[in-house]
């Protein structure tokens, strides 16, 4: 494993680790070393899995006792801050990385800026299969669906979700796919502690399944999330008594921002769009027409005509916003 040594503050603030190898354990001389943090959580967390005869000292090994994941060394010292900074394949690797590494380092040097740039944004063809085994054993729960997670203890499939997040953040290969899904975690923001957990089934079915796609089917497929309708109070939304929490969250958090001109009457139509979107079972959406407002609206000038009071015509008005 790999230990922090020294920390310096390279021209854009961030804290550069300069590291050297040293046997376990784990020590993290500084809070501001994000890569460290993940590695010491990764560790804790693939210790856990010891009774799957798969992990020693922190790195997970097969039958023979061989690594199969070799815990992520970070780069060299620099001899000079221009090597450092200087090249735009390591500035671009410290950018999209959760930390750069010795691996990376050389890959970005190799590939380039913009052949590195396409590697990355390709995660489906970087062979991550040791991560994903790892993670598929030692923390079956965040694949299962509600029915199965709402009968198993809350701080359980907490603690699963969580571990399983810091592994693979520290040990996948699929750095910039990490970085996407922590980037979206934090922008379509959920506390585990109000949806217990309906927020894995929100980072498997949402964040990680959108995490480098499109806004557009990110933002619909939170909107129908039962987790951010849960944590928004959009569940429990039904005409006449419209909750605007999640109308008000969706325009100045997750959209529009707080200054771009829309109104409290556009919160309130929008409340309206989205009145009757609910949940059903254990994590499922549901559109309840009963609780709906059919009536027309008006959202940022645009007129949503009045429908017909069916249900298709119901989903319509909120993915119309």
């Amino acid at each position: 494993m790999i230990s922090p040594v020294e920390t310096e503050v390279p021209p854009d603030d961030r804290p550069v680790v300069k590291a050297e190898p040293v046997g376990p354990p784990v020590q993290i001389s500084s809070p501001s070393s994000r890569r460290g943090f993940l590695i010491a959580g990764a560790a804790a967390a693939a210790a856990t899995a010891s009774a799957f005869g798969i992990v020693t000292r922190g790195v997970p090994r097969d039958a023979t006792g061989d690594p199969v994941l070799a815990p992520p060394d970070l780069a060299p010292p620099p001899a000079t801050d221009s090597e450092a900074w200087g090249s735009p394949a390591i500035r671009l690797a410290r950018r999209l990385t959760m930390g750069l590494t010795s691996d990376e380092a050389t890959l970005a040097r190799t590939k380039g800026f913009s052949g590195y740039l396409e590697y990355h944004l390709n995660p489906s063809a970087i062979d991550d299969s040791a991560v994903d085994a790892f993670v598929a054993t030692t923390y079956p729960q965040i694949a299962m669906q509600g029915t199965d997670l709402y009968l198993l203890d809350s701080s359980a499939v907490q603690k699963q979700l969580q571990e399983a997040t810091l592994f693979r953040a520290a040990f996948s290969k699929r750095q910039l796919f990490q970085r996407m899904v922590e980037l979206w975690t934090d922008h379509f923001n959920i506390d585990f502690a109000n949806v217990g957990y309906l927020k894995t089934l929100d980072d498997r079915e949402v964040i990680r399944k959108n995490a480098l796609g499109n806004f557009p089917d990110m933002l619909r497929a939170s909107a129908h999330s039962a987790a951010m309708l849960v944590y928004l109070n959009n569940n429990t939304s039904r005409f006449p008594n419209v909750n605007q929490n999640y109308a008000r969250e969706l325009m100045e958090l997750h959209t529009l921002g707080v200054d771009a001109g829309y109104t409290q009457t556009d919160v309130g139509e929008v409340a309206r769009c989205l009145s009757g979107w609910t949940i059903k079972g254990k994590g499922d959406f549901n559109f309840d027409p009963t609780g709906h407002d059919f009536g027309s609206k008006t959202f940022l000038g645009n007129t949503i005509p009045a429908a017909p009071g069916t249900g298709a015509a119901g989903v319509a008005d909120g993915d119309k916003v």
